[in-house]
């Protein structure tokens, strides 16, 4: 797209109208319905090869959500990206996308391309409930990294204001076996993205207490032994409590990691705050607020990795992230705001995969067709050896599009598919049953028929119609040498002569006219040139014979050819299987990795199970000393 604005939406509401010329959104005179996808950002996005790390910036409105995202783009002494304001009303509607794309080297160097998300601000006063799980629930699904936007000192009160998350499993559903059923925690963890709470305009330091002593802590292990910590449900007050507890489970289990950071107030005077967005003003802001800033972007890149979705399909690339936003607000919109994930992502991988076999069918068709334009008609092991070209080209082309689905049996399928509308073999393997193929080959046969009986009429009118004529006269026949004449039609036949069809051809046609000639010669009677014979030409023979031995080398070829497939089947099978493998071995040791640090963050949260643990721990290596100390007597 030309004249591409620094900022883009990705989805909007339907009651504003996306300006493309002056990369705003224009309202319309209409109430808030459904959410619409903005087909310029899809286009970009499917123009990225490679895993994606979407970063989205949520929270409450009015918190500055903006000036984040921007910051996630372009740190430093920039304009921001997206638009900011110091007014109530909102400017961000929607979600908006930066187009200004970064490459990343994260985990294992593995090579991410950036997108950052700026989101509609939740819990606005003009918005509806509806409205807000809707957009955390794209988010969710959407980002591989999630920062929760929020002002002032997080309490256990704030806890509700993520209410959202609690009630995910309501509108996310897991399609399997033709069953719905809610998504479990143990499900979302799969998919969804790590989450970053980000705390502004907080200048306080953060302790906790650990025995007799109260001690400075990171505000992430102050959220998760504090904020988070699981409260006894007992007293007048347990319906509250299991309430709080249950928004601290869901956030922690929803997510695989968890991490908080705070920020203090960027500046006091009222004028810097209100142009923050300016880039020129960056020296006016807090030194405290700018190296914050520093801090929270390294912890973030931590956070980062590829974007998976459900079901698995390896690392999303470009065309994925754009198809699966196409079909999470289509399906939010037609299902009354439940979507099923299962369903989803199985579409999106068939709707790839079919576009994958439309595109590559229609290069081996054009390629192939432009040779058979040029040459045609010829003898049918050129279209074969052309055939083995462009489905080497084909099949090659298949696995570079389709290299990040790693569904090995779906890939088969959709390999054997496309192979199907090529070629398909009879059961001996020797002939062609269906397919372009076989197509060509007809078409190959059809023109050679018609080449060749042109080529025969022409020598019948230039020279064997002629010969006719001399040879009614006797003293001119006596002047001739008619099988010299004959053979020396024949040659110019057999080197004008082009395809499968020759030998058919001369038989039914030039053959049959020889025959009548000579027949015609031997009676010297005009009257017979239209009587059938037969025998008269010794070629016919071996027009038989070079038939047959066409019609095996055909059918041989044709045999090789599906044994050829029938190995490349096999061996890219092998590579599917094996490139699986190394995505479910890398995603196992990053999910271990990431189980590790859920349970030690869950255990902070867990005081209780941590103490006993710890004592469990002590007994053990207690038993251990005693052991060693034994070995050592």
């Amino acid at each position: 797209m030309s004249n591409t604005p620094q900022r883009i939406p990705l989805c909007y509401p339907d009651n504003f109208e996306w300006d493309r010329e002056k990369g705003i959104l224009v309202k319309k005179r209409k109430k808030r319905g459904k959410l619409v996808v903005c087909e310029d950002a899809l286009e970009i996005l499917r123009s990225i090869d490679g895993p994606i790390c979407p970063v989205a910036v949520t929270g409450p409105a009015r918190c500055g959500k903006s000036y984040i995202a921007s910051q996630l783009i372009k740190p430093g002494p920039f304009d921001c990206v997206f638009q900011t304001s110091n007014k109530m009303q909102p400017q961000t509607m929607g979600i908006w996308m930066g187009t200004e794309l970064s490459k990343k080297k994260i985990r294992k160097g593995i090579e991410v391309t950036v997108v950052v998300m700026d989101t509609e601000g939740l819990g606005a006063y003009d918005a509806y409930s509806q409205d807000d799980l809707q957009l955390f629930s794209l988010m969710s699904l959407l980002s591989s990294v999630l920062v929760y936007n929020s002002r002032g000192s997080m309490t256990a009160e704030d806890i509700k204001k993520l209410s959202w998350i609690g009630t995910l499993g309501n509108v996310i559903h897991v399609s399997q076996d033709g069953k719905t059923t809610k998504s479990q925690a143990k499900d979302f963890i799969k998919f969804f993205p790590n989450f970053m709470w980000l705390l502004r305009d907080v200048s306080m330091a953060f302790s906790v207490s650990r025995g007799d002593e109260e001690i400075e802590v990171d505000v992430k292990d102050f959220i998760l032994e504090e904020v988070l910590k699981l409260e006894e449900e007992t007293g007048d007050s347990i319906d509250r409590v299991k309430e709080y507890n249950a928004y601290r489970k869901a956030l922690l289990k929803s997510f695989p990691l968890f991490d908080a950071v705070k920020l203090s107030t960027p500046a006091i005077d009222a004028d810097v705050l209100a142009n923050m967005d300016k880039g020129e003003n960056r020296t006016n802001l807090s030194p405290d607020f700018l190296t914050e800033i520093d801090i929270f972007l390294d912890r973030l890149m931590r956070l980062m990795k590829p974007k998976k979705a459900w079901p698995y399909v390896g690392n999303i690339h470009g065309q994925q992230f754009a198809e699966l936003l196409k079909e999470y607000v289509s399906e939010f919109s037609s299902s009354g705001g439940v979507l099923n994930i299962h369903s989803v992502g199985s579409r999106v991988v068939e709707t790839l995969l079919n576009d994958v076999q439309e595109k590559a069918l229609h290069r081996y068709h054009s390629s192939m067709d432009e040779f058979s334009k040029s040459v045609i008609p010829c003898p049918n092991h050129e279209i074969i050896y052309k055939h083995n070209d462009c489905l080497t080209k084909l099949m090659k082309y298949f696995s570079v599009k389709s290299k990040y689905i790693t569904d090995s049996s779906r890939l088969n399928v959709y390999r054997k598919k496309l192979l199907g509308k090529i070629a398909v073999y009879s059961k001996d393997g020797h002939t062609f049953v269906s397919g372009h193929l076989k197509a060509l080959l007809e078409s190959n046969a059809k023109e050679s028929r018609v080449y060749c009986k042109r080529i025969v009429d022409e020598l019948f009118e230039n020279k064997l119609k002629p010969l006719i004529n001399l040879c009614q006269n006797e003293d001119s026949r006596r002047s001739i040498n008619v099988d010299w004449e004959i053979s020396n039609i024949e040659k110019e036949y057999k080197e004008r002569a082009r395809g499968p069809q020759i030998w058919q051809v001369y038989k039914g046609e030039l053959a049959d006219a020889i025959e009548r000639f000579y027949a015609a010669v031997l009676k010297s009677d005009d009257d017979q040139l239209d009587a059938p014979v037969a025998n008269f030409h010794p070629e016919v023979t071996k027009a038989d014979e070079e038939e047959t031995k066409n019609r095996e080398k055909l059918e041989e070829q044709i045999s090789n050819l599906k044994e050829e497939e029938e190995k490349t089947i096999l061996l890219t099978m092998n590579d599917d299987i094996a490139k699986q493998r190394q995505q479910l071995s890398s995603d196992l040791e990053e999910n271990s990795a990431t189980i590790l640090a859920h349970v030690n963050q869950l255990l902070k949260t867990h005081a209780a199970l941590a103490k006993e643990l710890q004592l469990i721990n002590n007994k053990i290596e207690e038993e251990n000393k005693r052991m060693r100390e034994e070995l050592m007597m």
